[in-house]
């Protein structure tokens, strides 16, 4: 299965078990510091765009540069929490179609390009989308999961091999 095929699994499974969480429970904030079901699925929007950036980017030249965001500043600077529930998921659902098919297209001569993304080493085209999957599925665990938001799992990075 293609990186693109996965996303697009990802996302086809995720999105009725999203649809069928409540306004209220997507909105809860139980514990102060810990985003609410909204702002993780803002953040993984936040991913989304910032990852298309750097995948079409990516294949223009052969090292883009440094591409880095700060979550928490994209989180709390588009106000996730008042943003309607299902209107939030549709846009995620639509936006990594989107994404999934650029992934699809994405030139094989580019998979070895590089960008600086905060890691200890430059990341190349192929991490940049395999790591994007992985990131996707890490928080729609924590979306799923029963465990109390203080004891959610985790973003372990890992580290780009060029």
């Amino acid at each position: 299965m293609t990186v693109a095929q996965d996303l697009k699994r990802l996302i086809d499974d995720a999105k009725p078990r999203l649809a069928a969480i409540t306004e209220s429970s997507a909105s809860a904030k139980p514990h102060a510091g810990k985003w609410s079901i909204k702002e993780i699925l803002g953040h993984l929007l936040d991913s989304a765009t910032n990852n298309r950036q750097r995948i079409v980017r990516m294949q223009e030249v052969p090292h883009i540069g440094t591409f880095t965001y700060d979550q928490e500043h994209w989180v709390s600077s588009q106000h996730y929490q008042s943003e309607p529930w299902p209107a939030l998921v549709e846009f995620w659902y639509l936006y990594n179609a989107h994404l999934a098919h650029v992934m699809t297209h994405v030139n094989p001569a580019a998979l070895a390009h590089t960008c600086d993304m905060g890691y200890p080493a430059p990341a190349t085209l192929t991490f940049v989308m395999e790591d994007y999957v992985r990131h996707m599925r890490h928080h729609i665990d924590q979306i799923f999961t029963d465990a109390d938001p203080r004891e959610r799992k985790h973003w372990v990075m890992r580290t780009p091999e060029s």
